[in-house]
């Protein structure tokens, strides 16, 4: 009995020395504390160029659309031809849909034509199949994104990538040593401009004053470096490949998607148009492969992270 009693006594001085040493401080991941949301955020994307006389009109339309709706539910994006904010994304972007003429809208990856606001509001109400959120991480070479990605809906044998987009707010419509990007206009809202003057805004419109500078605005400048130029492909993250459940997860600290856009390529580009680094910001999105025949994807959801 002696023996049982020093064994217990033994076992309970063991048990009390293992509580007083703490518990290891977990590793926080960069997307812990992100929640996806559930709602459809609407990619309105613009085709356009300085070089366009009626584009005043799609950049009026675009800006309204994203004012006049909840913060961050409507993403644009503005691709030039034709000019030298063309950069190759947007040219890679240009050539995901039957090309319509400039200025010409994609709402969620569907010809609008000039007529956004229908497709928007019904985009808006439409139950999305995945959401995605992010978290950017700036270093002095590059932009970090770590995306999070849930599935709202049941999908079986799709191919889905998950790809991120450095934008830049704004670049004024103006001469930059040899390159004008004064914004030709026949419509009477705006005023071209000359040389260093900028080309204005004649009338009042939504988030603009007469004589307010033109601006050529959310313009995808890179995506992120993968091996499919639409992103991660999530069959490589999903330990079931292609087989998508209500309730999945993926972006964790166990199912990581890393997507990481370099710094280095902005040089040439910043030595033909000054760039503020303040402007950049970060839109995330996920495709799904198409399966008409038609090839390239078509958009599913789509966040963006301001930088500030």
């Amino acid at each position: 009995m002696k023996k049982i009693i020093a064994l217990l006594a033994l076992s309970a001085v063991a048990v009390s020395c293992g509580t007083d040493k703490p518990d290891p401080t977990p590793v926080a991941y960069a997307t812990d504390s992100l929640t996806v949301s559930p709602a459809q955020n609407v990619l309105v994307f613009e085709t356009t160029g300085a070089w366009c006389q009626y584009c005043p009109n799609g950049a009026a339309a675009l800006r309204k659309a994203i004012l006049r709706n909840p913060k961050g539910r409507v993403l644009g994006m503005a691709a030039h031809t034709g000019d030298v904010l063309e950069t190759p994304v947007a040219t890679l972007l240009n050539t995901m849909w039957e090309f319509s003429g400039v200025p010409n809208f994609y709402v969620n990856g569907n010809d609008a034509g000039q007529s956004i606001a229908g497709p928007i509001a019904a985009s808006l109400t439409s139950e999305p199949e995945m959401g995605v959120a992010s978290a950017v991480v700036e270093t002095d070479t590059s932009y970090e994104v770590f995306a999070k990605v849930q599935v709202f809906k049941e999908t079986r044998g799709t191919t889905f990538t998950v790809q991120s987009y450095l934008m830049y707010e704004g670049v004024d419509a103006k001469q930059y040593g040899l390159v004008d990007l004064n914004q030709t206009s026949s419509v009477s809202i705006v005023s071209k401009g000359s040389g260093a003057t900028p080309s204005t805004w004649s009338v009042d419109t939504v988030g603009m004053k007469a004589g307010d500078t033109y601006v050529h605005e959310h313009l995808p400048v890179m995506a992120s470096i993968t091996s499919n130029p639409f992103g991660i492909v999530l069959d490589t993250v999903n330990p079931l490949g292609n087989n998508f459940f209500e309730g999945d997860v993926f972006g964790t600290k166990y199912t990581p998607i890393k997507l990481r856009i370099s710094k280095k390529p902005l040089a040439a580009l910043n030595a033909i148009v000054p760039l503020d680094p303040k402007k950049f910001y970060v839109m995330t999105i996920v495709w799904k492969e198409r399966l008409d025949g038609s090839g390239g994807y078509l958009y599913i959801n789509g966040v963006e992270d301001h930088l500030d």
